[in-house]
């Protein structure tokens, strides 16, 4: 008997009870609905663009390139960038939404390239 499966099946019930058949309810949408890094990330392996997706209800990026195995956490990828901006000119980002967070991004960089994990990045700065 795989263990994991009655700890899910345990917490299913504590959730649920005598509601066998119902769909748990759906987590709440994450914060932010935009991606502020859309068409500038890219596969630090072959180059290729990753794609903003929804995963679980997360936001993240995937690439079509099959050199990642999983998807960038958005929400993490996100605020390194953030960071990255924020240390040198923290007067550019403050206070920005995600709406203008993406503009501001575009004007900055040329690409974001992306390696095995949201920390491992590397900006294009446009000069």
């Amino acid at each position: 008997m795989d263990v994991r499966s009655g700890v899910v099946r345990d917490r299913v019930r504590s959730v649920a009870p005598g509601r066998s058949g119902e769909r748990p309810a759906q987590p709440e949408p994450p914060v932010s609905k935009v991606f502020t890094l859309e068409g500038l990330l890219l596969c630090r392996g072959c180059g290729m663009s990753l794609q903003p997706v929804r995963m679980l209800g997360q936001r993240a990026y995937r690439g079509p390139c099959g050199c990642r195995l999983s998807a960038v956490d958005a929400e993490a990828i996100e605020q390194f960038v953030l960071e990255a901006v924020a240390a040198p000119a923290p007067g550019l980002v403050a206070d920005a939404a995600p709406e203008e967070l993406r503009g501001i991004f575009r004007r900055l960089f040329v690409a974001v390239r992306v390696g095995g994990c949201a920390e491992d990045l590397s900006i294009i700065w446009r000069l």
